[in-house]
């Protein structure tokens, strides 16, 4: 999904005073819920009559066009050095991805942007300019949209992975991807289905070499866990079914510490969004670090945060949304505070929102507006972070 995860966000008690000043903006600068906002694909993955879930809103300005900025492409490193070391995997930055874009689709009745170069979510020769857009930018894998096994989501992951074995032959890159695990998705929807979804993904894609690893266990990611009714027992009920010894790594979207009595990690699609609108992104940050490692040390685990950067949102055409979260894009600023108080926080992982979730307007993917400004302000961080 999408930033509708925005909508979803209400912080709780235990978190720092940056997240209780949340309220307080969202009171004075947009009518939406402190949530995250993720959207659905459109009906059928496919527009015009797309199904977002994901909400943050509508620009506070109009982008202003920026001359283009291309970034430098990664020097091809010889055979003998490891894929690993070239990637720095000890520091992974995934991007959410979403495969579902068709011709019909592109309409600026439903986006506040188009891309360069509008495309075919399926196209071989899409897939591939989007690795190596990525890979140039530091972008070591995609976290991409998953809405159950069968669904054109699914049928492009697969295309995913092997564009990736593709892409590590030829320039000896390696871009490893995971999934979004679309909770709210309708054929994810009971326990029975999650347990045969995930049993899915393990079986056909979890062992893939270009499927995300982290310390040797293939990880998902999961969209927030605790909406639509779904409980931390149920849950913790699923993962003795599927992963009862924890041979794979879960992180949950979410600001309830409480997850990690069941996932191993947390991490923010919404990028924690209102530290940007109160100018305290280092403090919401470091806040979510502080309170999992305190966690840790309580629980003597090693739990996991992954901390998130966006570029703005705009979800202001997406059809059937009425609250609209405002982040301005504000000609890069706020996705440079983002990166930075991600990088102060001393995340496990980064996961930018998004490569190119364009219904809801938080796509770094090179646009008509923007050109490759926010491919360029990546790299630029990517290697502030990794040193």
């Amino acid at each position: 999904m999408s930033m509708h995860h925005l909508n979803k966000y209400t912080p709780i008690p235990l978190l720092c005073i940056g997240l209780l000043l949340f309220f307080t903006a969202c009171q004075s600068t947009t009518t939406a819920s402190p949530k995250a906002v993720k959207s659905t694909p459109p009906a059928q993955v496919i527009l015009p009559a797309p199904k977002p879930t994901p909400t943050p809103g509508k620009w506070a300005t109009q982008p202003t066009p920026t001359p283009i900025l291309h970034y430098t492409t990664p020097t091809p490193v010889s055979s003998g050095v490891s894929s690993a070391a070239v990637n720095n995997t000890q520091k992974p930055v995934l991007a959410f991805y979403y495969m579902w874009y068709k011709p019909a689709t592109w309409s600026l009745s439903t986006m506040s942007d188009l891309p360069v170069t509008q495309y075919t979510s399926s196209d071989d020769a899409t897939i591939d300019r989007q690795l190596q857009e990525a890979s140039a930018a530091g972008i070591t894998g995609f976290i991409s949209s998953w809405w159950g096994a069968g669904d054109p989501t699914d049928q492009n992951l697969t295309k995913l992975l092997a564009h990736s074995a593709t892409l590590e032959s030829t320039t000896h890159i390696h871009f490893a991807s995971s999934i979004y695990f679309e909770s709210d998705a309708p054929a994810l929807q009971g326990t029975a289905k999650i347990v045969s979804s995930l049993r899915y993904l393990m079986t056909n894609d979890a062992n893939d070499p270009h499927f995300f690893h982290w310390q040797g266990k293939p990880v998902f990611f999961f969209w927030d866990p605790l909406g639509g009714g779904r409980t931390l027992a149920q849950w913790a009920s699923i993962r003795q079914q599927v992963d009862p010894n924890n041979t794979t790594i879960w992180s949950a979207e979410g600001v309830n510490m409480n997850l990690l009595s069941v996932f191993d990690g947390i991490h923010l699609f919404s990028g924690g969004y209102w530290g940007i609108q109160n100018n305290t992104m280092n403090q919401v940050d470091q806040g979510f670090r502080t309170q999992i490692n305190t966690y840790n040390q309580t629980h003597k685990t090693q739990k996991i945060w992954a901390a998130g950067v966006v570029p703005g949102f705009n979800d202001a055409k997406v059809p059937g949304r009425t609250n609209h979260v405002i982040v301005a894009r504000n000609s890069g600023a706020t996705y440079r505070a983002s990166w930075a108080g991600a990088i102060s926080s001393a995340p496990d992982w980064i996961t930018i929102t998004s490569f190119n979730e364009w219904f809801e307007g938080s796509m770094i993917e090179p646009s008509v507006t923007y050109q490759y400004l926010y491919m360029s302000i990546t790299q630029q961080y990517v290697k502030q972070w990794r040193g």
